[in-house]
């Protein structure tokens, strides 16, 4: 591998997508609300109106689209922060790139994922 090239370390494939998220530690506390920027069958990459520290454990529900309307479905994950970077305000409200892992998704919620994404099933 040359010098230029980056060697991909994330294990399933991102795909663009804007869905609303909330987010709210474990322990309770705040919600924050989110709009994810990519999303995985690992994990997402979010920006929110609230910051949480590296290493925080987040209580996460993506709001996916229902099939053929405009109403959504809740999908609740467990993920934990494993980076961030603050954004400059909006109108005077703070904003942040979160990068999420998920640390647990149920059988059920990571195959509804699975289909949004449109990932084949693991052999």
């Amino acid at each position: 591998m040359s010098k230029t090239e980056v060697k991909e370390r994330r294990s399933h494939p991102r795909q663009r997508t804007a869905l609303d998220a909330q987010g709210t530690p474990h322990g309770g506390g705040s919600v924050a609300r989110m709009v994810t920027r990519d999303l995985s069958l690992g994990g997402l990459y979010c920006t929110s109106t609230t910051d949480f520290p590296e290493m925080t454990r987040l209580a996460v529900r993506l709001l996916l689209p229902a099939n053929g309307g405009g109403e959504t479905v809740p999908l609740d994950v467990q993920a934990v922060v494993v980076r961030r970077e603050k954004l400059p305000a909006v109108n005077g409200n703070p904003r942040y790139d979160l990068a999420l892992f998920f640390t647990h998704l149920s059988s059920s919620s990571r195959e509804r994922l699975r289909r949004f994404l449109g990932v084949a099933p693991s052999p």
